[in-house]
């Protein structure tokens, strides 16, 4: 009974949320100006704080479904993420009691032989688990992490009711397949049961610690013996978060230098390793008292293909050379884009972000204007595709710049990118060719390097990646040429026309007529239910709510599907 309950609750969260958007549709067609952004700002506002208060009260993975939200600034607005901010700190821990008894049958001992020292109140409490601070019998002081009672059941009822809103988004809804949810669905799902085994985050922990621990930052060591599927105990770090400058500041650690170790530390995931911290909120990054930055929490790790490494190295490769045409084919690559989009229309929109990146201010005008119409067009057309495998890495991204503005404002980021990402491009693009074969490049590009910096090495790579792209192109020419002219001269060349945007306005002309229809089928039926009931024809009255039922749901069929 209690997981129906708890599945209905869901289902009808996700119900108010449909409404919201029915809401929010009427307030862009009879709205303008800043009475319509105050209006919508009040839907969103409204939105955030039903999901926190649910979230809160529900528990579970409805919470991390709330903090992973609260963290995509990119895809939603701000007056909906800063209700759900609130959830990063505001989830309640569990009593003492039954944290005492988890910790003693996990461990198989009593909790007093176990530790000389145990707090009871926890230091921090998550939607998974809590941490206890605690000693050891021999002085070692170490964090206690503990995983919820009864949250392994309550994640799989939760993962039930996300999986039928996702198979009902993915189907019926353009939203959901433009969004791929079905898939975000799957890592999500992948993801978290990953995080109900804290013997996997041990091993995330010291397959971590192997590649930083001696680069400058801390990575607690693991209590080995102490380590089972619902209970993980580290090495404790003194430090505070990442974010709370006033506390570190009169140390003199600069905020500005905490934000550089981020950024190499979170290049050297991407580019180098393939191994990534996907949970980099403030309370996960603390600032020691010496000015080294120790990561904590390791259970939200995701780990890629060397192939992909190599993709992001030459996506931030093309940005840096602004060659866009380099970057909208690695995002072609990657898989982001349906084959229909207009690549034009996305290298202006790069563009535009380089420029914001590079900390150029635009002012608004015609052309911007211009530009963001045509850009409003091509996203309608919904040409972007969202990888469920990258899902985790967009939120660390997010989250990690977000922490880097924070303590660093005016940053310049193409700026900082070029100083501290071509050293591991120029190494991660190099590494297969090493291994292959003897690299004659080697030679010439250290004449560069000593010449011209990394910044030049970058360069002459690019311009001979270029240079053998012009000489495929030339001897995969004529081959083709020669192809086509025979088509035309046996009458067999087509030309096609494209017809893709007048079928789809004719296909959405098509629904609404379709919808229409329904809602006429609807009110007849229901007139006709009335009528029926007062001259007291029970058969025909029955008749009547049937069609005008059945002619309801297929209304909103159709409106869910378009």
């Amino acid at each position: 009974m209690r997981q129906w309950v708890r599945s209905f609750s869901i289902f009808m969260l996700a119900l108010s949320f449909v409404l919201d958007h029915w809401r929010l549709r009427a307030i862009r067609r009879f709205s303008k100006g800043e009475r319509r952004e105050r209006a919508q700002a009040r839907v969103f506002s409204r939105a955030g704080t039903r999901f926190r208060r649910f979230a809160l009260r529900r528990k579970g993975l409805i919470v991390k479904v709330g903090q992973y939200l609260s963290a995509r600034a990119d895809i939603f607005p701000v007056s909906f993420t800063r209700e759900l901010n609130q959830l990063q700190d505001a989830v309640p821990p569990n009593s003492f009691s039954s944290i005492e008894a988890r910790i003693e049958s996990e461990l198989g001992a009593k909790l007093s032989t176990l530790f000389v020292t145990f707090e009871r109140t926890a230091l921090a409490a998550a939607s998974l688990g809590q941490v206890h601070k605690a000693t050891l019998p021999g002085g070692q002081i170490v964090a206690v992490k503990v995983l919820r009672p009864g949250i392994e059941r309550l994640a799989e009822i939760d993962l039930s009711a996300l999986r039928s809103l996702a198979r009902f988004m993915q189907r019926f809804t353009k939203f959901g397949r433009r969004l791929q949810v079905w898939q975000l669905y799957v890592e999500f799902s992948r993801i978290t049961m990953r995080e109900l085994d804290y013997r996997i985050e041990a091993e995330n922990l010291q397959r971590f610690r192997k590649h930083f621990q001696d680069k400058g930052f801390v990575i607690p060591a693991l209590i080995q013996t102490l380590v089972s599927r619902r209970v993980l105990v580290m090495e404790f770090i003194d430090g505070v978060r990442v974010t709370d400058v006033h506390h570190y500041l009169p140390l003199g650690i600069s905020p500005i230098d905490v934000a550089k170790r981020l950024i190499d530390a979170y290049l050297q995931q991407v580019l180098e390793f393939g191994f990534v911290h996907v949970d980099p909120h403030p309370g996960n990054l603390l600032v020691l008292a010496d000015g080294r930055v120790a990561f904590i929490d390791f259970g939200m790790m995701v780990d890629f293909e060397r192939q992909d490494v190599k993709r992001f190295a030459a996506l931030v490769t093309a940005a840096l050379a602004r060659d866009l045409d380099g970057v909208v084919r690695v995002i072609d690559e990657l898989g982001f884009l349906q084959p229909y989009a207009d690549r034009e229309v996305l290298k202006k929109a790069i563009a535009f972000m380089l420029d914001r990146m590079s900390g150029l201010r635009l002012t608004r005008g015609p052309e911007l204007d211009a530009f963001l119409e045509e850009f409003q067009s091509f996203l309608h057309d919904e040409p972007l595709i969202m990888q469920g495998k990258y899902l985790f890495i967009g939120r660390a991204l997010g989250l990690a710049s977000g922490v880097v503005t924070t303590l660093w404002p005016q940053i310049n980021w193409l700026e900082i990118i070029e100083q501290k990402a071509l050293p591991l491009l120029n190494r991660t693009l190099h590494d297969e060719a090493e291994q292959s074969a003897p690299n004659w490049k080697d030679p010439l590009f250290e004449v560069i390097r000593n010449a011209f910096g990394e910044k030049g090495v970058t360069a002459a790579e690019f311009t001979l990646v270029k240079a053998r792209e012009i000489g495929l192109s030339l001897v995969r020419i004529p081959p083709e040429l020669d192809r086509v002219l025979q088509k035309i001269e046996r009458d067999e060349f087509v030309v096609q026309i494209e017809m893709r945007e007048i079928l789809k306005r004719l296909d959405r002309q098509h629904r609404r007529s379709e919808r229409l229809l329904w809602f006429v089928f609807f009110l007849l039926g229901s007139s006709a239910f009335a009528w029926f009931h007062m001259r007291h024809w029970p058969i025909a009255q029955g008749v009547a709510l049937v069609a005008s039922s059945i002619s309801l749901l297929s209304f909103l069929v159709n409106l869910f599907r378009s």
